[in-house]
């Protein structure tokens, strides 16, 4: 009887290993969906503006004074920020600056700056309708100055491609807010202006901009992972958005999001409970995680996820001030409260300001192929094939983005405009940890069973036959 059941647990296990492979694996919630194409905001809807969102009742309101100028824009600043020295910015303008890219900053606004002049274009408000180059709250202002700002010998502070054009697209902002009225209780909830729908609109009217290379988005929506299952997406329009961008070759390039309240609940190793959007979309985005400037490690604040690519410096910024001529160190809240400036909103426009030297010195590579570029050359970390859930392939490093010769993928073509070969396409950065179910094959299913079913069978058929041998032969030996 001993030998029988062990007989059978052999054949169960045969069983599971044959049907195994063929069984469909679980869905990985943080995984995007296909993208559904059809969900893309179309050029009409880009162009209409203010934006209206679902259930919304009435126009935006402000929540609190704009912001003033910050005590130390008088003159304060006059040294270069730690992370701009960290990263040898001068030493990277020797090769590019810029020059013929416009980064489309889809933020809160950029107020008219003297060390922007000339190099500042409306792109549209979708908050109240009236004018990208309005700033009530200083955000966006802080981000096109990492990005642009002209040099200024007596301060010593620079953006990262001084020659680029900034497209300043208003399209969310904590300083105003919308009333939405819940279909179910009839009741109304005050929301900051902006949601993904309205980002999902902002892309395309930046990607049906003419000039536009780059995209810079200092903005996330934080969702439960149980929200983002395929057939329930809740930004499934901004992953159209970016696949657009990416397909009509501009960069996007996001903020992994900074970690500390309920919806923002930082993931845990090796696992998802938080998917950030649009960085999520990391087939088409570059989505940027924190440093501490001073140290180079992982700021404390920034998320971590399967889909960060890259990390900049996020603390100890130094930006223009949005309400004077001068810089800023901080920025204030709605109760105009200040307080330092620091966040992976501001890591991403040091990308992004990569992205568009990159895009000046080698004109030749596709959005995909800039990206890679930037990842191959980062400061790789001590993760699984150079790339860690925190700081993703590593810490930027602009000089050796305009300067690495690679090879493969077309990158390593130089950076000469006529004598450089058409570069061959980039399969894209993927998702490390994850990967989307294989779909089900019923044939190799039905082989499987059948199969394992076959094995049971000779199995059975074999332990029968062995034990009835070995009985007979016990019957047929002579007593002691």
């Amino acid at each position: 009887m001993h030998r029988i059941r062990t007989a059978v647990a052999v054949a169960a296990v045969s069983v599971l290993c044959l049907a195994g492979p063929s069984w469909p694996a679980a869905a990985q919630p943080a995984v995007p969906p296909p993208v559904d194409s059809g969900r893309r905001p179309s050029t009409v809807e880009a162009a209409i503006t203010p934006y209206q969102a679902p259930n919304q009742v009435g126009p935006a309101v402000p929540v609190g004074r704009c912001i003033t100028a910050a005590p130390e824009s008088g003159g304060a600043l006059t040294a270069a920020p730690a992370g701009q020295q960290r990263m040898r910015i001068e030493e990277a303008q020797e090769f590019a600056t810029g020059r013929g890219q416009t980064i489309a900053v889809i933020d809160s606004g950029v107020n008219p700056h003297p060390r922007l002049e000339g190099r500042l274009d409306d792109g549209g408000d979708y908050i109240l309708g009236e004018s990208g180059t309005s700033d009530c709250e200083g955000h966006g202002t802080v981000v096109a100055g990492i990005i642009a700002a002209a040099p200024d010998p007596a301060t010593g502070f620079v953006g990262i491609a001084p020659d680029a054009r900034i497209l300043s697209i208003r399209q969310g902002s904590t300083f105003f807010e919308v009333e939405r009225r819940d279909p179910e209780t009839g009741q109304t909830v005050s929301m900051p202006a902006g949601d993904t729908t309205s980002m999902a609109r902002a892309i395309v009217r930046a990607v049906e901009t003419p000039g536009v290379s780059v995209i810079n988005i200092s903005e996330a929506a934080c969702i439960p992972v149980p929200g983002s299952r395929a057939g329930n997406l809740r930004d499934g329009d901004l992953q159209a958005a970016v696949r657009y961008a990416a397909d009509n070759d501009v960069v996007v390039v996001a903020a992994a999001a900074n970690a500390g309240n309920d919806e923002c609940r930082n993931n845990p190793e090796g696992g998802v409970r938080t998917i950030v959007s649009p960085a999520w979309f990391d087939e088409d985005v570059l989505a940027v995680g924190a440093t501490d400037a001073s140290t180079g490690a992982a700021a404390g604040f920034t998320m971590s996820g399967p889909w960060v690519d890259v990390a900049a410096p996020g603390t100890e910024i130094v930006s223009l001030d949005p309400a004077s001529g001068g810089l800023t160190a901080t920025l204030a809240d709605t109760d105009g409260n200040r307080a330092p400036i620091k966040g992976t909103s501001f890591a991403t426009p040091y990308v992004a300001g990569v992205a568009a030297l990159v895009r000046e010195r080698y004109p030749r590579l596709t959005a995909r192929q800039a990206i890679e570029r930037i990842q191959r050359t980062a400061q790789h970390t001590a993760g699984p094939g150079g790339r860690d859930r925190t700081l993703g392939y590593g810490v930027i490093n602009p000089v050796a983005a305009l300067t690495a010769v690679l090879s493969g993928q077309g990158l390593e073509q130089g950076p000469e405009q006529d004598s450089a070969p058409e570069p061959e396409p980039v399969e894209p950065a993927r998702l490390q940890d994850f990967r989307l179910p294989v779909p089900e094959d019923p044939m190799r299913r039905t082989v499987a069973f059948v199969g394992a079913g076959a094995g049971i069978a000779a199995l059975g058929i074999t332990v029968l036959t062995v034990f009835t041998v070995k009985r007979y032969r016990r019957s047929s030996l002579p007593e002691r």
